[in-house]
């Protein structure tokens, strides 16, 4: 099966699951070219128990790394995550950026981008939030930047 890195999510399902890591900072364009150069590089190799995955990845709204599977076509296994994981931690360690502090989220108030504690969502009842608990293609792309009020935050 070839496997296919789509940029735009084109060709993958909307029941793909995806993994959402958020940057500690706001991207710099340089750096999300870096970062799109090594998906571009490391998505094609990216494989389950030596079977390609079925992926793509973007770089969204300067501040996320979003990657996805379309487990329909081959499952992601622990090995394959880690191997994920394994990269995101280095892409971090080369650009100076933490993807893994899961204590601070990005809410959007009055249209400005704002990292918040966990704990202080519940002080910006008018904002969004960009939901880190989505799990597949679908969800993110209908669910994904959602009222703090109407999340599962409030």
């Amino acid at each position: 099966m070839q496997q296919i890195y789509s940029m735009s999510w084109n060709n993958l399902s909307p029941s793909s699951k995806v993994w959402i890591y958020k940057a500690n900072r706001e991207l710099t364009a340089s750096e999300q070219d870096f970062i799109r150069k090594e998906l571009d590089v490391f998505i094609p190799q990216w494989a389950a128990h030596g079977n390609s995955l079925f992926g793509g990845a973007e770089v969204v709204e300067n501040w996320f790394v979003v990657l996805a599977v379309d487990e329909s076509q081959t499952m992601a296994s622990g090995c394959s995550i880690d191997t994920s994981v394994q990269f995101m931690k280095a892409l971090g360690k080369e650009l100076n950026v933490d993807f893994f502090d899961r204590m601070n989220v990005l809410i959007s108030d009055a249209g400005e981008k704002k990292q918040v504690h966990f704990s202080e969502i519940g002080n910006h009842p008018e904002a969004k939030i960009y939901n880190p608990l989505v799990s597949t293609l679908g969800e993110f792309t209908s669910n994904w930047l959602v009222p703090v009020s109407e999340s599962q935050f409030a």
